[in-house]
């Protein structure tokens, strides 16, 4: 149900433990059982951290630039961070442009070799992911788009 959810943009859904009596306040009978929606998005620049990363920016597919889902800043250890730093030092590309330039960029620009699992509650009015979270990192394999090939995963 969840998924069906997910597919129609809704939020979540809300539901009362058959059990409780009804009130209308703010209770333990209520549940709010929000959706969550995954993607894997191409990784197109990072935000260092004296061990790794702190964030990877998240991008879209363009034909002339690409644009900007995002960033993900969270779902990873202090371990998988380094491991997704030294899996993108080896893409870095100094000449990245974006259709729109990012106010106060920090990143460090990598070429789209790489693709991101992420898992996110929703895509916001300007088109970035609001909530999301890292679940693994992939490489383009070569001879499809499709092929990806797994480096790095989270167990959540």
């Amino acid at each position: 149900m969840r998924n069906e959810l997910g597919k129609l943009n809704f939020e979540g859904i809300v539901s009362k433990n058959a059990q409780a009596p009804y009130r209308s306040d703010r209770n333990e009978g209520w549940l709010k059982i929000k959706t969550v929606q995954k993607g894997r998005f191409p990784v197109i620049g990072f935000v260092k951290d004296p061990t790794g990363v702190a964030a990877l920016y998240l991008g879209k597919a363009r034909r002339e630039r690409p644009g900007l889902y995002g960033k993900v800043g969270t779902g990873w250890s202090r371990t998988v961070s380094s491991q997704i730093r030294k899996q993108l030092d080896t893409v870095v590309s100094p000449r990245f442009k974006l259709t729109r330039p990012i106010k106060k960029p920090k990143a460090v620009w990598v070429e789209p070799s790489f693709v991101a699992d992420v898992e996110y509650r929703d895509i916001t009015a300007e088109g970035l992911l609001r909530q999301s979270s890292f679940k693994g990192l992939f490489r383009k394999a070569e001879s499809s788009r499709e092929n990806l090939i797994r480096l790095v995963s989270v167990i959540a």
